[in-house]
């Protein structure tokens, strides 16, 4: 485990929030000398682009008064950063972490227990049991392709069938710290897995090595990814749905998608109040108005996702509600899966990866 301790430090001496003026910041009343927490809440999220990231801060301000600094990484990196920072918190809430993260967050007691307005209504499936944090929606991972290179015929069935090696070069496995890369990952090994002790069969190891031999060379940015989508260097794509969707349509691309008869990974991403974050007050303001029916489902078109909330499901235009019934979702066990990812991840990444 020295290698992930050793990452998360890193990360933590690496990452900086810019524009913030300190953190767990506080401003003394000028008449009461009193201290009262900033309007500034720092959130970290994967969705913390300039497009999500900017929806969410106009929206915020104008309907909360509140201002939002976004710390924008892969899900798998701010979870280590969190730990990193367990003693010194630097973020009020974590939002857009998927089920593996959320766990390992809540097991490292970087959470605090909060019921939020929304939690009513909202299915078993979508809560922690413990009130660490709930889910706001669900984000299929899916296998798309591009069908001016690959027709249904020549598409794989499921995801193993990445280890063929008539797919060599034809896609790409992204980066152990994407949240999206890690998501897939567990989605291959599930059926290997003994859940009891989270030991993975040889057979799994051998199908994982075969994917990672098969696989061609990733692109390093998100256009330089979708050109080679395009002009058919990686036909074949792991991603996220909303991500393909926007992606397809930007790039004049036309895509179809593997649908797996055991069902394909699903991210519920999650929202969390950050332990000792010092923005107490206007975090659980923020968490409120997030995931209330209303922002989900004006997040949810403009985005094309579908919300996990039935509420907010039923305010969403027909194109959305049937994003929410499009993929059958993998049946996994989440919080087994976030036990042991990161002895799965370092095997992948010390044995595995070429």
């Amino acid at each position: 485990m020295k290698l992930r301790k050793g990452l998360a430090l890193l990360l933590a001496a690496s990452f900086m929030i810019t524009g913030c003026a300190g953190k767990g910041e506080t401003e003394p009343d000028k008449e009461t000398g009193k201290e009262e927490a900033s309007d500034v809440l720092v959130v970290y999220s994967p969705q913390g682009d300039e497009q999500r990231g900017g929806w969410i801060m106009e929206r915020a301000e104008e309907e909360l008064g509140l201002k939002v600094q976004f710390l924008c990484a892969g899900g798998g990196e701010l979870a280590d950063r969190l730990i990193a920072e367990k003693n010194s918190p630097q973020a009020d809430v974590v939002l857009g972490l998927g089920q593996t993260q959320m766990y390992q967050l809540k097991d490292e007691d970087i959470l605090e227990a909060y019921d939020p307005s929304w939690r009513e209504g909202l299915p078993e499936v979508y809560q922690d049991k413990d009130g660490y944090f709930n889910s706001f929606w669900q984000t299929p991972i899916v296998i798309a392709y591009n069908t001016e290179f690959v027709s249904e015929g020549e598409a794989p069935r499921e995801w193993k069938d990445l280890a063929d090696e008539k797919y060599k070069d034809k896609f790409g496995v992204g980066p152990t710290s994407s949240q999206t890369t890690r998501t897939y990952l567990v989605g291959l090994l599930w059926d290997y897995v003994d859940p009891e002790t989270g030991e993975v069969s040889e057979e799994g190891w051998d199908m994982m090595k075969k994917i990672y031999e098969n696989a061609g060379t990733m692109p390093s940015t998100d256009a330089d990814i979708w050109k080679a989508v395009k002009d058919g260097t990686l036909p074949i794509l792991p991603w996220w749905y909303g991500g393909v969707e926007t992606n397809c349509e930007t790039n004049d691309i036309t895509a179809e998608y593997v649908k797996p008869e055991e069902g394909t990974p699903v991210v519920a991403e999650g929202i969390g109040l950050v332990k000792g974050g010092g923005n107490e007050e206007n975090a659980k303001k923020f968490i409120d108005w997030w995931g209330s029916a209303e922002t989900m489902a004006a997040y949810a078109e403009e985005f094309n996702q579908a919300p996990a909330h039935p509420d907010a499901i039923e305010l969403c235009p027909e194109e959305i509600k049937e994003i929410a019934t499009k993929f059958k979702a993998q049946e996994i066990d989440w919080e087994v899966a976030s036990a042991h990812l990161n002895e799965w991840l370092e095997k992948i990444e010390l044995e595995i990866m070429p």
